[in-house]
């Protein structure tokens, strides 16, 4: 067992909030508000609403850490970073200088919103990698919605032309229920626009259009996510793009498994779909490599064994744990091939996938988006790498370091990359990210037409293969 494995196999929790939520939480150092309760809503859109807003968002951070406090979390970022963080050299930036730099800031940070933006991660995002971030206490136990609540509104959403398009509605769930259609474009959701979460989240590492693009697109995303029977006020383009407005409630997530893998966490929920299309081709698709999907992903593949073709849908998965990514590689390759070096600070470990009797064998293409990040980015470049799958869709995001979680001082905690993800052929995958074989964007036209231009895309790769 490596480093990689022994550590998955020791703190499988924390590297799943790592791996999962910094992505809202960051940008979310102010909280960006709630859903209410109230009267069962009235599932019928109007037509011209007058824009709408939330009430400002409030701190959640609490004034109460002295400046000494601040003074030892500050030094315990900086020194474990310095530390423990995997490369050295700090990618040729001059850590010291940095956290001189920082110190100056801390003296004159005048609230705790300043504290641990401005100064704490500021001083972190100078590093420019991904799953890296520190959390006051206020923060450290709040959850991603979008992994962690039963409920939703049976959505979801991709920025497109930098509108955000409806991509996908569930069949039976409250935006079914009251006729919102992918190809739709949302304008508000409980009174934020996208140009309001912009304005308030801040931009994670690493920087580029990618990744400005998936941070906007979860900051929304996490809006369609609560407990059920709370209401949200949803805004909207229709197919005529005449502007609409409908309030709905949260349901229960009708394709998602849902269990407790931790007995300190609530339920993690993961949405999972598998089905057969046209000539016996396997669909399967999840939105985390979590724990609570793993059973459910192996079943599928099995029950999809004679199929000629699995297509393995990742688009809108951020990520989740070393050991599920590993058994759903085996269960694929068979072979004990490597699966994913990995830069420590001072040393190379690799990762081997199991040996599998009878693995499946029909063809494999993979769906990635800019949404796929961190184990999917492993997971699709690492079968790319070794001629297992094709990938098809869109440039991911480069979001893919393995992170470790500390707690610091007064409860907060810090999260920060010990190690690099290298596949087999030695790409990088933080910054870079997967590079689709064939590269397919979604259009709003052709969702509204009913077309998903990346799946299809796929599907006639596929029909291509079989029939040479």
């Amino acid at each position: 067992m490596n480093a990689i494995e022994r550590f998955a196999a020791r703190r499988p929790v924390p590297f799943v909030i790592a791996a999962t939520v910094i992505w809202v939480l960051v940008g979310g150092i102010l909280a960006l508000g709630s859903c209410a309760g109230g009267a069962p809503p009235t599932p019928t859109p109007t037509a011209a609403p007058t824009p709408t807003r939330a009430p400002k968002p409030t701190p959640v951070i609490e004034e109460r850490l002295s400046a000494a406090e601040r003074a030892e979390i500050f030094e315990a970022v900086w020194q474990t970073v310095n530390d423990e963080y995997f490369d050295p050299t700090f990618g040729g930036q001059d850590w010291q200088a940095i956290g001189d730099a920082y110190r100056q800031k801390l003296a004159t940070a005048q609230d705790g919103r300043a504290f641990w933006r401005d100064v704490l991660n500021a001083m972190l995002f100078e590093l420019g990698v991904s799953h890296i971030a520190a959390l006051p206490p206020e923060l450290s136990n709040q959850l991603d919605p979008i992994t962690f609540s039963t409920g939703s509104l049976g959505l979801d959403v991709r920025l497109l032309d930098g509108q955000p398009v409806i991509t996908q509605v569930v069949e039976g769930s409250p935006a079914d229920a009251v006729g919102l259609r992918p190809g739709f474009v949302l304008t508000a959701v409980d009174g934020w626009t996208l140009e309001d979460i912009a304005a308030e989240a801040m931009q994670t590492p690493p920087d580029n259009e990618r990744n400005r693009r998936a941070n906007l697109t979860q900051g929304l995303r996490a809006k369609l996510y609560g407990e059920p029977g709370q209401e949200v006020e949803v805004e909207y383009l229709d197919a005529g793009d005449r502007p609409q407005r409908v309030v709905l409630q949260f349901a229960r997530r009708l394709s998602s498994t849902c269990a407790q893998f931790d007995p300190n966490l609530p339920p993690s929920c993961t949405e999972f779909e598998t089905r057969r299309l046209a000539g016996g081709i396997g669909y399967l698709h999840f939105s985390g490599f979590l724990p609570t999907a793993l059973d459910s992903v192996l079943q599928a593949i099995d029950e999809l064994h004679d199929a000629p073709a699995l297509i393995i849908d990742l688009r809108g998965n951020p990520g989740g744990v070393f050991p599920v990514r590993k058994a759903i590689a085996s269960r694929l390759v068979g072979k004990r091939e490597l699966f994913m070096r990995y830069q420590l600070r001072d040393e190379v470990e690799e990762a081997y996938l199991d040996f599998v009797a009878d693995p499946y064998r029909g063809l494999v293409v993979i769906l990635v988006d800019e949404l796929s990040a961190s184990s999917s980015e492993e997971f699709a470049g690492s079968l790319q790498a070794l001629g297992r799958a094709t990938i098809v869709g869109s440039w991911t995001p480069g979001r893919c370091l393995v992170s470790n979680v500390v707690q610091l001082p007064s409860g907060a905690i810090l999260v920060y990359p010990y190690g690099q993800s290298q596949t087999p052929d030695g790409r990088v995958l933080e910054g870079n990210g997967i590079v689709p074989d064939i590269e397919v964007a979604l259009e709003r036209e052709s969702l509204l037409q009913g077309s998903d231009a990346q799946l299809e895309a796929a599907i006639a790769y596929v029909a291509d293969q079989i029939g040479k």
